[in-house]
C-alpha cells in the first residue's frame, strides 16, 4: 500500500472572471499583463466556452492508453482571463491548475504553463502524474471553471491496455510464474522479459509489460519469489531461473527467439546484468534504477542474494549500521537507507568491491541504465555508474554503439518507464507491509514524473534499434 499526501478542496483557489492585473503561484508566477491592453478587453458579452481533448487529430473512439498524453483546449472564453481546472482521477485523487486565457480566448494544456497548481511550466502529462490518486490507470474528469456561474466539463477514458492484446498466464512451466503478454500485432515479436525489485512480483513488471506490449514486444512479466512454492523473499535466488524465462517466452509461437532483452528493476537490475553476462542469447539490457554491483539477500545481509550452480555470488560485504529515520506526527515512521549503501561502499576494501562487480562488459549487447539522482533508497546513479565504467574500460561502448546512461534529476526511486501515465502523488513514499513504516524513495511528484516519461521514451528508442533492426 502506497502513502498518499491528499490534496484537499481547500487549496483550490476559484478566481473570479473579472480583470486582475496579477496571478501569483507555481506556474511561471508571479504572471502580470496589463488589463488596459486592448487585446485582453472582450469586445462582445456573450462567451459560450467549449472544451475538447486532442491527441494525434482526436479523441480515439475506445479512449486513451494511459501512456498517451492528450492535451486539454479550451476555447471561446474571454481574453486575458483566467481559467481553473480541476482533473479528477476517477478513484480518488486529482490535481489542479489555474491558467490565464490568451488574446484569442483559448487555454491549452499542452501549449500553456499553468499560473499556479499542481506542476509547474509547460507539460502536457502534468494533469495525470500530478494526481494524488494511485499507481494505475483511471479515467480522468476534467472540469474547467470560467468564472460565469457555470463549468465545463469533458471526460478523459484511459485504458492499460488496446484491443487485441492478450495476457496469458504462466503458472509453474519450467518453474517459471508470471504473464505473457502478446501484442495484438502480427508476429514475429521481439522478447522483453520484466524482472522486479524486492517486492518479487509483478507488481512492476506488470506495469512494464503493458507499455511495451503496444509496441509490438511479447513481454513475459515475472514474478521469482514470495509463491506457493519456490523462493519466499529475495534470498539466494537462481539465476537459473531467468534463464528458463527466456526459454518460456521463446517457446511461444510467433516469438523472435534471436531478438530477446531483458529489463530490470532495482535488485532485479542486479539479476538482468548478471544474466546477460554469461548469456549469449540475450540482445540487450536495460537496467532501471539498478546497481553495477552485487548486493546480499534482502533482510539478510549475511546470505547471498543470487546463486549460480548453487554457489553464491559474491556480493558487498554489509556493514551493520542503521538506516536514516524519522517519527511522524501520526505515530508512523519514515526511513531513508541510501546512507546505508553508500556507507557500506565506503567501507568494502578495493579487492572486496571488484569481486562484487557484475562483468558487465561481457554482456554480448547494447546496455542502457537509467537511474535517479534523488533515489534516497540507495544511490542508483553511484550504482550505476559502477557498470559503466566497466562497458567503457573495456570498449564495450565502442563495440556496441546503443550503450547508454542517463542520471535523471529531481527523481527518485520509484522513476519507471512503466509508470509512465500513472499519477505520481504516491511515489515518494512507500509503506511496508507490516504498516506504519514507510520507506522513503526520494524525488518529487513532477520530477519522478517528467523521468518516467523520459525513461520511457528513452528506453523505446533502445528497443526499437536493437530489437527490429
Amino acid at each position: 500500500m502506497r502513502r498518499s499526501r491528499w490534496l484537499t478542496a481547500s487549496v483550490l483557489v476559484v478566481l473570479a472572471c473579472g480583470p486582475a492585473p496579477t496571478f501569483r503561484g507555481e506556474g511561471t508566477g508571479p504572471f502580470e499583463w496589463d488589463v488596459d491592453d486592448p487585446r485582453c478587453i472582450p469586445t462582445r458579452r456573450d462567451f459560450s466556452p467549449t472544451i475538447r481533448l486532442v491527441a494525434d487529430g482526436g479523441l480515439p473512439d475506445a479512449g486513451f492508453l494511459a501512456w498517451e498524453s492528450a492535451e486539454v483546449v479550451v476555447e471561446g472564453l474571454p481574453p486575458c482571463r483566467p481559467l481553473d481546472m480541476i482533473f479528477g482521477q476517477a478513484v480518488g485523487g486529482f490535481a489542479y491548475a489555474v491558467f490565464k486565457a490568451d488574446f484569442e480566448g483559448t487555454v491549452s494544456t499542452g501549449r500553456d504553463a499553468p499560473v499556479s497548481g499542481s506542476w509547474r511550466g509547460v507539460d502536457v502529462d502534468g494533469p495525470v502524474y500530478s494526481s494524488e490518486g494511485g499507481l494505475f490507470v483511471q479515467d480522468v474528469n476534467v472540469l474547467a471553471d470560467w468564472g460565469a456561474a457555470a463549468y465545463l466539463e469533458v471526460n478523459w477514458p484511459r485504458r492499460p491496455l488496446s484491443r487485441g492484446v492478450d495476457v496469458l498466464p504462466i503458472r509453474g512451466a519450467r518453474g517459471v510464474f508470471g504473464d505473457l503478454y502478446l501484442p495484438s500485432t502480427a508476429p514475429p515479436w521481439p522478447i522483453v522479459v520484466a524482472i522486479g525489485d524486492v517486492e518479487g512480483g509483478t507488481l512492476l513488471t506488470s506495469e512494464l509489460a503493458r507499455t511495451f506490449v503496444e509496441q509490438g514486444y511479447l513481454v513475459l512479466a515475472l514474478s521469482y519469489w514470495g509463491l506457493e512454492i519456490g523462493p519466499q523473499q529475495l534470498d539466494r535466488i537462481p539465476l537459473e531461473s531467468f534463464s528458463e524465462a527466456i526459454e518460456v517466452a521463446k517457446e511461444y509461437p510467433g516469438a523472435r527467439r534471436d531478438r530477446i532483452a531483458l529489463i530490470g528493476v532495482g535488485r532485479g537490475a542486479e539479476a538482468a546484468l548478471l544474466v546477460a553476462s554469461t548469456s549469449a542469447q540475450v540482445s540487450a539490457v536495460v537496467s532501471v534504477v539498478g546497481s553495477g554491483v552485487v548486493w546480499p539477500a534482502d533482510d539478510v545481509w549475511t546470505q547471498p542474494a543470487w546463486t549460480r550452480a548453487d554457489a553464491g555470488v559474491l556480493s558487498v560485504p554489509w556493514i551493520n549500521a542503521q538506516p536514516a529515520t524519522r517519527l511522524l506526527g501520526d505515530g508512523g515512521l519514515e526511513v531513508t537507507s541510501r546512507a546505508l549503501w553508500t556507507e557500506t561502499l565506503r567501507q568494502a576494501s578495493p579487492a572486496a568491491l571488484e569481486a562484487a562487480m557484475i562483468p558487465v562488459e561481457q554482456i554480448n549487447g547494447p546496455v542502457l541504465l537509467l537511474s535517479a539522482e534523488d533515489d534516497q533508497l540507495w544511490p542508483s546513479c553511484a550504482l550505476s555508474d559502477f557498470a559503466w565504467g566497466r562497458l567503457v574500460d573495456a570498449g564495450h561502448s565502442a563495440r556496441f554503439p546503443a550503450d547508454g546512461r542517463e542520471c535523471y534529476p529531481a527523481a527518485g526511486h520509484a522513476m519507471n518507464p512503466g509508470y509512465v501515465g500513472l499519477p505520481m502523488g504516491s511515489t515518494l513514499f512507500v509503506e511496508r507491509a507490516d504498516g506504519g513504516v514507510f520507506d522513503v524513495y526520494g524525488g518529487t511528484v513532477q520530477g519522478n514524473g517528467q523521468a518516467s516519461r523520459a525513461a520511457w521514451k528513452r528506453t523505446s528508442a533502445f528497443l526499437e534499434a536493437v530489437l527490429k533492426r
